[in-house]
């Protein structure tokens, strides 16, 4: 697992072994989530919606803003991680 930045408690990290879409996990505290960083902005990603650890609208819109802020950085550590893969 590579973990990629903490910021305001959020740890961003892209498991080793992990799949496309381009996405990154996030934790704070016993909320986590996986966000999509496989287009143009970062957005909550497909499926999140029945992942009970991920329902605190709050907690939720700050990561994504998070990433958005970093978007250039967590694109290029996926890039990097993904390469490693092949």
């Amino acid at each position: 697992m590579a973990e990629i930045f903490r910021i305001n408690g959020y740890k961003f990290y892209i498991p080793s072994l992990d799949h496309d879409p381009a996405h990154v996990h996030v934790k704070k505290g016993d909320f986590t989530t996986r966000i999509d960083i496989s287009g143009d902005e970062a957005v909550w990603m497909t499926g999140e919606e029945n992942n009970s650890a991920a329902q605190d609208r709050k907690l939720r819109k700050a990561a994504i803003t998070i990433a958005n802020q970093n978007l250039i950085e967590l694109k290029r550590r996926w890039e990097g991680i993904d390469r490693g893969r092949q």
